[in-house]
């Protein structure tokens, strides 16, 4: 039984699960159009995974924003502020180039004045040649 699980194993170990979710993420974000097509399954576990990026991006922009207009006393500690937020987008990421271009999405969301969650858009397209599995684009939506 499935009872209360979280997320799905996608059969493979921690290590490997995590390190592909990366990657997922990693090409979207780097992709032009900022989507992929990859298989059913790993798209649902991407839009999971990849939601708590966004929503890191979306706080550090939104500080990143605040940052030039905030008094002197308060420029510290939304400094440090955004140095944390950067700090978790690394250890999810692991990319320098990937955190500032996660944080420059992150505005772009933010201007669209959405609601919280919801950044990922999963359309199916058919079956993989080769083992029939379901595929699906994942598109971030901006």
């Amino acid at each position: 039984m499935r009872h209360r699980k979280r997320y799905k194993k996608l059969r493979r170990y921690t290590e490997h699960r995590l390190s592909m979710l990366r990657n997922l993420m990693k090409n979207v974000i780097t992709s032009p159009r900022l989507e992929i097509v990859t298989t059913l399954a790993r798209a649902k576990s991407l839009s999971s995974f990849g939601s708590k990026i966004l929503t890191y991006s979306r706080k550090a922009a939104k500080i990143k924003a605040l940052i030039n207009n905030a008094p002197e006393d308060k420029r510290d500690k939304l400094k440090t502020e955004l140095v944390n937020l950067s700090r978790k987008i690394y250890s999810y990421l692991g990319d320098r180039k990937l955190v500032k271009s996660s944080i420059d999405l992150g505005s772009i969301l933010n201007s669209k004045n959405k609601e919280k969650g919801g950044y990922f858009s999963i359309y199916r397209v058919g079956f993989r040649r080769g083992d029939s599995a379901p595929q699906a684009i994942v598109r971030i939506e901006t």
